[in-house]
């Protein structure tokens, strides 16, 4: 049986490559912005590296996650990913960024204090990149909260990740404080989440 840490990292790790996906087959393709297609790009290639280097640990800990990249979200053992398979506004990628990202990021903190050196050290490594993810999906956000019609879209898409993000978390602390965090950050831009 797997360890809490070794639990925690593998579902880090299939949402890194599901944010990988993301980047490079929903969001990058909507993009008409040659900085924006180079941000796409940019954090894309981080989070598949974010995936490959949480599998490398887990390969050292006795744990194979061997083939994941190939199956669709919906069989990555993230629960209620399978809304991530669509994307139907710009306003979600904002909002994948900002929650489900954001998800990560609580997940990739708490990891950082794991007694596990390796995972300790992996978690540790990816923390800044993940914090600019959140950030970029944060301003993004507030963008589009600047108009009726696409603050309307952005309520439609935090409303529709907020769910998956939660799930990434599970129960427990780090959920509270990221749900917590989560919600002060969108309650400034007008945007609210369900209790």
């Amino acid at each position: 049986m797997q360890s809490n840490p070794v639990q925690q990292l593998s579902l880090y790790a299939a949402a890194a490559a599901t944010c990988a996906d993301r980047y490079a087959k929903a969001f990058y393709p909507m993009i008409k912005d040659a900085d924006e297609k180079m941000v796409c790009c940019v954090h894309g290639a981080e989070d598949m590296d974010h995936y490959i280097t949480a599998a490398e640990v887990l390969r050292g800990l006795g744990v194979d996650l061997g083939g994941l990249v190939e199956r669709p979200i919906s069989e990555r053992g993230l629960q209620g990913a399978d809304v991530l398979e669509t994307t139907v506004s710009w306003a979600e990628r904002a909002a994948f960024s900002a929650l489900f990202e954001g998800a990560l990021l609580a997940q990739l903190r708490e990891l950082a204090r794991s007694d596990c050196a390796p995972i300790a050290r992996m978690a540790g490594a990816a923390i800044v990149r993940e914090e600019r993810h959140v950030a970029h999906g944060l301003g993004l956000l507030r963008t589009a909260c600047g108009a009726a019609d696409s603050k309307a879209q952005a309520q439609d898409a935090v409303r529709r990740i907020w769910p998956v993000a939660l799930a990434v978390l599970g129960a427990g602390e780090p959920r509270q404080a990221f749900a917590g965090a989560t919600r002060d950050a969108l309650g400034a831009l007008g945007l609210s989440v369900s209790e």
